[in-house]
């Protein structure tokens, strides 16, 4: 006696039997402290706009004054903000109550804000005046604060997500979705022999959801493809497992990378040749502005790694770089001297570090000698963090796809970087590779801004 194939059976996730009401709750408990939403964020710039251009036209003041506030006004918000999330970060490793978190101490960073914009206003105008623009831009914040909340739950409302496909991308998404505030998962489907279209259809309606994902099997699957036009004609939104990752979470499912999704047109490479050079030229001047800016931290660590014990001041090791091609990257050592030579993770070395090395580690000023590369061309400012030679060729026979990284010049700092830090095992550069890839495929300069902005924040609150 044969049995014919498994039904395709609806599963539901645990995110699904969980209330509208409790969602919200839970995503606005889960949300960060600070209005990082577009909503809130465009209210923010709204409100430093108005700190800077509000005295020139109250003061009627000539109008390039206001170029004179600019710079000042935007270093003591982004200062303010990266502080604000390294203290809350370092809050809830102590166990201390969110609400504390993110109601007191935001109240008093935005306090310390607001005193420094009207001071700096104060200097090139009037107190008067500064007193105007803090009221202004306090109103300012506190709408931007309520117009988060609505975002999250306008948001949470709209992203409803059904996925079909096998248990390990639903429960991959479950997770990924788990991290975020704005969207929630309501029911899931496996890919498994014959099913009834109707009641599939009829359950993903009944769940109300409004994105409904495919991973790469599901797509392959004629009866399942005619289910997802069904549902897209009656409004859903049909997304593959792929784009949907690439879109939300800005990284890539190694699992459900085909040959083909390796077509793409290389941002980097595919680029139009006056972008390449005004990239190029962008990054080199940076380099070396931050390089001779540098100079005097570069000295005072030099004497300091000298005087606290023996060893050269600076470290150099042989990375891989775009093409495959060797070079050899130069950082200030933090680590005692070794006379091993074999690669190793970095995390296993942690025991040889020196107490200046791990200062200079948790700042990242270890890294500053590598503006050098940068400037010989051998690496960029952002891009896939240079790996061993030894470790590459180790993780070249164990991950799929991993040499397509080094399609681009390394960076100093990265997508992965900014996410995740160190990598330290297989199993972490695994996480790396997913954002690696996104950035090889996506990088931008939008996207390197937003790079440069996380590793400020990241140099600022001294995350080792």
């Amino acid at each position: 006696m044969t049995t014919g194939p498994k039904p395709l059976e609806p599963v539901v996730s645990p995110a699904a039997v969980v209330s509208e009401g409790e969602a919200w709750t839970r995503a606005l408990e889960d949300a960060p402290c600070w209005p990082v939403t577009r909503l809130a964020a465009f209210t923010l710039t709204v409100a430093l706009g108005m700190a800077i251009l509000a005295p020139v036209a109250i003061s009627r003041a000539h109008g390039s004054d206001w170029l004179v506030l600019l710079l000042p006004a935007i270093v003591a918000t982004l200062s303010a903000r990266a502080l604000f999330e390294s203290l809350v970060a370092a809050g809830r490793g102590r166990g201390i109550p969110r609400h504390f978190l993110c109601a007191i101490v935001p109240t008093a960073l935005a306090v310390v804000v607001i005193a420094a914009a009207a001071a700096i206003v104060g200097l090139g105008f009037s107190p008067t005046v500064g007193a105007v623009t803090g009221a202004l831009t306090l109103a300012t914040l506190t709408a931007a604060g309520g117009a988060r909340d609505v975002e999250i739950r306008v948001r949470l409302s709209l992203r409803r997500v059904y996925v079909i496909g096998s248990k390990d991308s639903e429960r991959d998404l479950a997770r990924e979705l788990s991290r975020r505030h704005d969207a929630s998962l309501v029911g899931a489907a496996t890919v498994d022999g014959r099913r009834d279209r109707a009641k599939l259809i009829e359950t993903i309606r009944a769940a109300r959801a409004t994105v409904v994902v495919l991973n790469h099997d599901a797509m392959q699957d004629p009866e399942l493809v005619e289910v997802a036009s069904v549902l897209n004609l009656a409004g859903l939104h049909i997304r593959d497992l792929v784009s949907y990752y690439e879109r939300e979470f800005k990284k890539v499912p190694l699992e459900e990378l085909s040959p083909t999704w390796f077509l793409f047109d290389i941002a980097q490479v595919h680029r139009r040749s006056a972008y390449q050079h005004f990239r190029h030229g962008l990054e080199l001047a940076l380099s070396a502005f931050l390089l001779l800016a540098s100079l005097p931290v570069l000295a005072v660590s030099a004497v300091a790694i000298k005087l606290t014990g023996p060893g050269p001041i600076l470290y150099r090791q042989r990375r891989v770089g775009r093409g495959g091609e060797v070079f050899t990257l130069i950082k200030l050592r933090t680590m005692t001297v070794t006379d091993t030579v074999e690669a190793v993770w970095a995390e296993s070395e942690a025991k040889r570090i020196t107490p200046v090395g791990r200062f200079l580690r948790r700042f990242r000023l270890d890294e500053l000698p590598q503006l050098w590369s940068v400037l010989t061309g051998d690496m960029a400012l952002i891009g896939p963090r240079p790996e061993q030679l030894a470790i590459v060729e180790q993780l070249d026979r164990q991950l799929p796809h991993y040499n397509a990284r080094h399609c681009v010049r390394p960076g100093i700092t990265g997508w992965a970087q900014v996410n995740l830090g160190y990598a330290g095992s297989v199993e972490g550069t695994v996480a790396k590779l997913q954002r690696d890839l996104y950035y090889v495929k996506h990088s931008s300069l939008r996207l390197d801004g937003l790079i440069l902005w996380l590793t400020f924040k990241t140099v600022i609150a001294g995350r080792g």
